[in-house]
């Protein structure tokens, strides 16, 4: 004799998500964030990262103005674009081997 499954019973859930793959697209997500606030909290430079910035002096005899080198870290934009691809990468690759059903 074979049993059927009572109405009451539910069969197991063929679309839920894996808990890795929740896990990676939630740590994308928060490194992305990180990312962008650190690169915005460092200065935000549109252009290539920089290791010193150039500061402006006046001469105190003369009233000559130069510059002067500070050593600076300013993050530009390949560094928030290279940080953006890897969060993308790292949130596609939660795509890649889905499971045959």
């Amino acid at each position: 004799m074979t049993t059927t499954p009572s109405a009451s019973e539910s069969p197991p859930s063929t679309s839920s998500v894996a808990a890795w793959r929740v896990l990676l697209r939630m740590l994308a997500g928060i490194a992305s964030l990180f990312l962008f606030a650190f690169w915005a909290a460092a200065g935000a430079n549109r252009g290539w990262t920089k290791d010193q910035i150039p500061v402006k002096q006046i001469d105190e005899v003369t009233g000559i103005e130069f510059v002067v080198y500070k050593d600076h870290f300013m993050p530009g934009v390949e560094f928030l674009g290279v940080g953006l691809f890897l969060c993308i990468a790292l949130f596609a690759v939660t795509f890649i081997c889905r499971k045959a059903r």
